[in-house]
């Protein structure tokens, strides 16, 4: 057991892991590699940037024609200890670096050196890509925008996958939820894409499908759903950053259509490490950190303490705590030209600023590849996860700790006691996550031309929540007891074909494919309550018990077929499209297709391009179709099961649709990436239009039919409305300054976005849950409307207009920025932040509080006006709207706007000396401070607008409830690799 108090810490890990990718071969070229090395030779050398000297790890350097090679370590340097004799071509690869290559003659038994010097130049067209294509392709063939995120590239001791997305990605918002151990976060990528489903994107690991959407709310399914921590934990947060080589993300309808039904908000793709060609290569990592709760409320002169509140925490600080966060990984990796291998186990602990969070993660990973010939290649990858989660009451919840602490005197027990608050914290709240990932992939090349690939794929995750108020809790004095066991098991199964053939100039490849997903959900849960005593009860322990089951299969196939044409390697069209058919379509809907044409100039290698205007330039065009299924039963015509009269009986539910289909998202994108001003700038420029039709929106239904309407508007659902939204993406980075002892490298992201409804189909304007959002004809998707104090500064009665639109629930403006410093002996410091802005968000926390009279710190201002003058006349009109009277809140005035920057990131880092290292090859420490400053606007007064309600990811409004906003953290990291 890991001891609860450590003065020092193991220190390790090593992300030794190529990026790069092999070379094209032939048959001919493979079977001439072998025989040549019966005599080989040694060649080793070093890998550095040019101009700065910085030495780079994780290049791959490969013998042309062979796959003999090796990788580069910390600090540049490579030994390929079998090399053939003879004149040999090296070739140096790295993602984000323009490939280079070196002539060397290796002489029998002897050694040679050479070093490589590599250009930063992230769009080299060399780069291989698999997202969005039938098999792999090159930067230069493909039409539309891939982002990448290298892990290699990532200076900071990343936490999760979610927070290592943030700020990186231009038109992402990826948006923290709330300050408790084991939360997830929502994903956007060019905004909301619908109003009645999953805006969440696809996810895949090594080309098998995972969950994408959050994991089911520890709540009982009895009594009010606020009974909970009110968080969710997410899929994608299951993956070990620490084991991924890189992510590929692509964004809209225009890339996505090969991935047919389901992939109308975006796919994101996630590359694990694999084992490289060489002798074993064992790496360890070692973290070491706080979670500290930065202020989130107004400074009322309070020196706060464990046992004094103030309103800088908004009087939670005396259940605050500084949580220790560690993680320790090892892996080894290596193999031979037949067998390769990358293994690695970890944990992750972390405490959270919360006095009941606690998160314990597991992970374990195994990828092998076995290669019995040069044709046939078989891949397995496996990763299991392991996560515990304890957390403390909290949310918009009457037997929640935020809540009671929040309101003080006016909460539920209507005392600020911490002694009688604390009551609350016997609440026990545990989740288990068990999450397995099978991966199978068999590649088979008959002739150099002539490719197949099969991967079949399981992803499987199990969860149980245990929600216990024991015997004697202050509000349910004999107790309650849920006990939820979900499981989801999705299963992949895809076959792609290539076939690739010259006419001359004129490159032709042909892909084409299947696909098909069988996704099924098992929900079981039991309630139970009157406990006859103290003890540790189970289901059976109450007097009254109730059980609750659901069960859903989701069942997609799909068929695809792509054509691409090269001509002279510098212009390429591509041409193709998806049939899908889904389960859960309407009887009288058949198979969807969608097609997708795009194309890619690489104008540069033209001989009229002048060169001094860029080094390297290639224009894109893209057309693309893709969908978003209904929900499993939205189609269906259901009921209900009840209880009448003691006598068993059926209640209508929901009136179904034999028509409902998918919606269908068609999409144009135009973009140029470029490398200019002597390769120092890279320029990523996108520009798109989506245009949504048979948008699922509810439809009222005839009372006559005795389907009445539900409590959810969205379960009688049509295909009725048309929405659009376009923007402007622009990624650019590069070096501000390069020579020997310093490089600063700078970088920014720009996403603009708008979205608009166009036709609601005869459906009058409706409401978005949770609340204030509005869909309607010519506003965004969704709007935020509500009462809006006109002269908030003036010092006179307020002015408030009813049902003013303030604006769009979604960021319509994103930057990110990043900057390093690389100083001599390989020292770096860099730092990455993020703005969100253009959008509103409303506030509940504060109306709850202030509808109650509950002195609230945004009117501290007016309550210190008040006491210095005796009177109210000093009042702005916000002041005297929001402050004054309880009578006169209402709950659709707190409507914010919720611009925010946040510093993500800042990290120094620096390799150790090799005088210092006993043994091992390389090592590196490095410091981060994640999240520790947030400037938000002015009118956003208490709390983070980047928090989130009691809802999962996929509200299409978000809203602000009686959470903590996502601590900060301070991380100590060293890797090292033997």
């Amino acid at each position: 057991m890991l001891a609860r108090r450590s003065c020092t810490a193991l220190h390790l890990l090593a992300v030794i892991m190529t990026v790069g990718v092999l070379p094209r071969r032939s048959l001919s070229q493979q079977s001439g590699g072998v025989a040549a090395a019966a005599t080989t030779g040694t060649v080793r050398g070093t890998v550095r940037q040019v101009g700065s000297g910085t030495p780079l790890a994780n290049v791959q350097i490969v013998v042309a024609k062979t796959r003999i090679g090796a990788v580069s370590r910390d600090d540049g340097t490579f030994t390929i200890p079998n090399a053939p004799a003879g004149a040999q071509r090296l070739q140096a690869r790295l993602l984000g670096y323009a490939p280079t290559d070196r002539l060397v003659t290796v002489t029998a038994g002897g050694q040679v050196a050479v070093d490589f010097s590599l250009t930063p130049a992230t769009t080299a067209l060399e780069e291989v890509v698999i997202t969005g294509t039938v098999g792999s392709a090159r930067r230069r063939e493909v039409g539309n925008s891939i982002s990448a995120v290298k892990l290699a590239d990532a200076p900071e001791a990343p936490t999760n996958v979610s927070n290592l997305l943030q700020g990186r990605i231009a038109g992402a918002s990826v948006q923290l939820s709330t300050g408790s151990a084991g939360s997830g976060s929502s994903i956007r990528l060019r905004g909301n894409s619908s109003v009645a489903l999953s805006n969440q994107p696809l996810i895949y690991v090594d080309g098998v499908r995972m969950r994408s959407d959050e994991y089911p709310k520890n709540v009982p399914p009895a009594g009010s759903n606020l009974r909970s921590s009110n968080v969710n934990a997410s899929p994608l947060n299951d993956i070990n950053p620490d084991e991924i080589d890189r992510i590929e993300i692509i964004k809209g309808a225009a890339a996505t259509t090969l991935y047919g039904t389901e992939a109308a908000s975006g796919v994101i793709q996630i590359f694990t490490k694999h084992g490289t060609n060489g002798k074993p290569l064992w790496s360890f990592l070692s973290t070491q950190g706080v979670n500290v709760e930065r202020p989130f409320g107004v400074d009322d002169g309070l020196a706060c303490s464990e046992t004094v509140a103030c309103g800088k925490y908004i009087f939670i600080n005396p259940w605050l705590r500084k949580g220790r966060r560690q993680s320790y990984l090892g892996s080894v990796s290596g193999g031979q030209t037949a067998v390769r291998y990358f293994v690695s186990a970890g944990y992750d602990g972390n405490k959270g600023v919360l006095p009941k969070d606690d998160e314990h993660k597991v992970t374990a990973r195994g990828n092998f590849s076995f290669e019995p010939t040069p044709q046939l290649t078989f891949e397995w990858n496996t990763s299991y996860i392991s996560d515990s989660i304890s957390n403390t009451p909290s949310g918009n919840n009457a037997a929640g700790l935020t809540l009671n602490a929040f309101r003080r005197n006016a909460n539920y027990f209507g005392n600020s006691d911490i002694g009688v608050i604390s009551q609350v914290l016997s609440y026990d709240l545990s989740t288990v996550i068990s999450h397995m990932i099978l991966g199978s992939k068999v590649s088979w090349a008959p002739m150099p031309n002539f490719t197949h690939r099969v991967t079949i794929g399981l992803d499987r995750s199990e969860l149980e929540n245990r929600n216990l108020r024991p015997y004697g809790f202050v509000s349910q004095p004999t107790g309650a007891l849920s006990d939820q066991h979900w499981t989801s098991h999705q299963i992949t199964a895809e076959y792609a074909g290539n076939f690739e053939h010259d006419i001359r100039a004129l490159r032709s490849t042909l892909g084409w494919g299947g696909q098909i997903t069988n996704s099924n959900i098992t929900d079981l849960q039991a309630y139970t309550e009157g406990f006859p005593g103290a003890g540790d009860p189970v289901i059976g322990s109450g007097s009254t018990w109730n059980g609750f089951e659901q069960r859903a299969r989701i069942i997609t196939g799909g068929l695809f077929l792509q054509e691409m044409l090269g001509w002279r390697d510098r212009l390429f069209l591509t041409a193709g499209a998806r049939a899908d058919k889904y389960s859960a379509f309407g009887s009288r809907i058949g198979v969807q297709v969608y097609p997708k044409v795009s194309m890619s100039y690489v104008v540069s290698e033209e001989s009229f391009f002048p060169k001094s205007l860029a080094s390297s330039l290639k224009l894109r065009a893209a057309y693309g179709e893709a969908g978003r299924a209904p929900g499993a039963f939205d189609a269906l015509r259901t009921y209900n099961a009840v209880g009448w009269g003691g006598q068993p009986a059926f209640r209508t539910n929901t009136v179904g649709n034999p028509d409902l289909g998918p919606e269908r998202s068609r999409e144009v994108e135009l973009g140029f990436d470029a490398v200019t001003l002597g390769d120092r700038l890279t320029l990523n420029t996108t520009y798109y239009r989506t245009k949504t039709s048979d948008a699922l929106f509810p439809v009222r239904q005839i009372p006559s039919l005795g389907f009445l309407d539900p409590p959810s508007p969205y379960k009688n659902l049509a295909n009725v409305g048309t929405m659009q939204k376009q923007g402007l993406e622009v990624e650019a980075f590069g070096d501000v300054f390069r020579s020997a002892p310093l490089t600063w490298n700078a970088g920014i992201t720009v996403a603009l976005n708008k979205s608009e409804v166009l036709s609601l189909g005869g459906v009058p304007s409706f409401m978005v849950t949770p609340r204030f959002g509005w869909i309607r004809e010519g506003g965004p998707v969704a709007e935020l409307r509500g009462r809006k104090v006109m002269n908030a500064d003036e010092v006179a009665d307020p002015v408030i207009v009813t049902d003013y639109a303030f604006g769009p629930s979604q960021p319509t403006r994103i930057l990110g920025a990043s900057s390093s410093l690389r100083f001599a002996h390989g020292i770096e410091l860099s730092a990455r932040g993020e703005y969100q802005g253009g959008h509103y968000i409303n506030e509940d926390a504060s109306y709850e509080a202030l509808a109650r009279a509950v002195p609230w710190p945004s009117c501290f201002s007016a309550y210190d006006k008040e006491t210095a003058s005796g009177a109210r006349t000093g009042w702005t009109a916000w002041e005297r709207a929001f402050c004054g009277s309880s009578k006169d809140v209402r709950d659709d005035m707190f409507i914010f706007k919720a611009d925010f920057f946040k510093l993500r990131d800042v990290t120094l880092r620096a390799p150790i000396p090799a005088q210092y290292l006993r043994g091992a090859q390389s090592a590196q420490i490095s410091l981060s401070v994640q999240n520790w400053y947030t400037w938000k606007n002015k009118d956003f007064r208490v709390l983070d607008p980047e928090m989130a309600g009691n809802d999962g990811f996929n509200a299409a409004v978000r809203y602000i409830s009686e959470h903590i906003p996502a601590p900060a953290t301070v991380l100590a990291q060293l890797r090292l690799t033997f």
